[in-house]
């Protein structure tokens, strides 16, 4: 396991290369069987190398150089690149073959074998440098924003304070950051391949706010040895300023009818964070995103047709009046005893925290990806039973986002269920017992 770790990038790199020869190979030889002519053949080849090329690119950026951008941009980038190298190369082995067996000396069929073959341990080596020192290099970002990159957040734009609406002022003041501040907007994608069975998508995965704590961390100690006295400050949530609108206009993403912000990779399952600091877009290495217009969604309506209790609203000017509190979600983390029609809407929906109902059924969660963000990919439930509740240490309840309400609160909603549960599986059983 431990030779495997040590030449993990080794390993993945011949796999890769094995895989594009295979496919040039077998690419080739189907065509060439179509039909039988030179030109068919020349172009049969042309096609096998390229498809090998595209196959090369992909296992390179996925499995060797874990590039974990999918921005269009950077893919543009690397896409060109990886495919100016790899005709560089082969120019370069044409030429390496063309000057050896031309010499005079070189007659020898198996000398010219063994130069064929020097020439591909040169190619192969070359390629490999190409692309870990310019192709995948990371040099579409800056040092500040490789801290970002290496935990998976690819999602990050930088807008200046003055652009956003700030909600509250005494929040920067604390942290005495003026109108002339930076924002760096990210975005936490946190939906797992763990689908959730009893509870919303961001109450399977650990408390967001410790991932942030954890990340601040990093990013205040990178800002501060290389700009000490310089003012730099992290929030998510509890923040000064509209989060939502500030995502939009630095275009990670646009409005739903939900009220959600919904990103194109991600759909609306992402948490929202910022770094507002009195640094330069350019002592941070990088660049203001241009201010975008805010969009907002497709107004299919089935986020407000199939929400559970029928919250979801908007103005005439198309803003968010939905009342929060009737939410599904607030019902289920609503304190003490809960209504019949309250009991009846968690059961009928199978959530006992948080809903995702008008998440799912977004015709932009179709498609979307899960969290490459290690932390809550190791921290997600399936579900939430009594017995997983109350085996769970104090520190390890105290982690998730339903903590905040206390146990009792959770506890109620799980019992809930389970008896429900109960019930239905008694009724089953009957069912069964009486077709025999």
């Amino acid at each position: 396991m431990g030779f495997l770790k040590r030449h993990r990038k080794i390993i993945a790199y011949t796999f890769a290369g094995g895989t594009a020869t295979i496919v040039n190979i077998v690419t080739f030889t189907l065509l060439t069987f179509v039909y039988d002519n030179d030109l068919y053949e020349i172009l049969a080849n042309a096609i096998a190398i390229l498809l090998s090329i595209a196959v090369a690119f992909i296992l390179n950026k996925l499995l060797v150089f874990k590039s974990k951008s999918w921005r269009p941009l950077v893919l543009l980038s690397e896409g060109i690149s990886f495919a100016l190298a790899r005709t560089g190369t082969g120019v370069f082995d044409l030429a390496f073959i063309y000057f050896t067996v031309t010499l005079p000396s070189v007659e020898n069929a198996l000398l010219i074998v063994f130069f064929k073959l020097l020439s591909n341990v040169i190619v192969t080596i070359l390629n490999y440098f190409l692309s870990e020192f310019i192709v995948f290099r990371k040099k579409h970002i800056s040092h500040f924003a490789k801290i970002l990159f290496n935990e998976g957040i690819e999602y990050y734009a930088c807008i200046p304070l003055s652009s956003c609406k700030v909600t509250k002022k005494y929040l920067l003041d604390k942290n005495e950051l003026d109108k002339n501040s930076t924002v760096i907007m990210m975005l936490f994608p946190y939906r797992t391949k763990q689908a959730p069975k009893n509870l919303s998508a961001y109450a399977t995965v650990k408390d967001y706010h410790a991932y942030v704590d954890a990340l601040s961390k990093k990013l205040e100690a990178y800002v501060s040895k290389r700009h000490p006295g310089e003012k730099f400050k992290v929030f998510t949530d509890h923040s000064p300023i509209d989060e939502v609108h500030a995502a939009c206009i630095s275009g990670l993403g646009f409005i739903g009818d939900n009220g959600l912000l919904i990103n194109e990779r991600y759909s609306s399952f992402v948490f929202i964070g910022e770094c507002i600091t009195s640094l330069t877009p350019k002592q941070l290495g990088l660049r203001l995103a241009k201010e975008e217009e805010i969009k907002t969604c497709l107004h299919c309506g089935k986020c407000k047709v199939l929400c559970p209790t029928g919250c979801i609203s908007q103005g005439d000017d198309g803003q968010d009046t939905s009342n929060k509190k009737e939410c599904l979600s607030a019902i289920t983390q609503k304190k003490g005893e809960l209504t019949d029609e309250e009991k009846s809407l968690i059961l009928e929906n199978g959530c006992i925290w948080g809903c995702d109902v008008c998440q799912n059924v977004c015709p932009y969660t179709k498609n979307a990806k899960y969290t490459p963000i290690k932390y809550f990919i190791d921290s997600s439930l399936e579900k939430l039973d009594l017995e997983t509740l109350e085996n769970m240490s104090k520190e390890e309840f105290t982690s998730r986002p339903f903590a905040w309400r206390g146990k009792e609160t959770i506890k109620r909603n799980v019992i809930l269920w389970e008896e429900n549960k109960k019930g239905e599986d008694a009724v089953l059983n009957n069912n069964q017992e009486s077709e025999k």
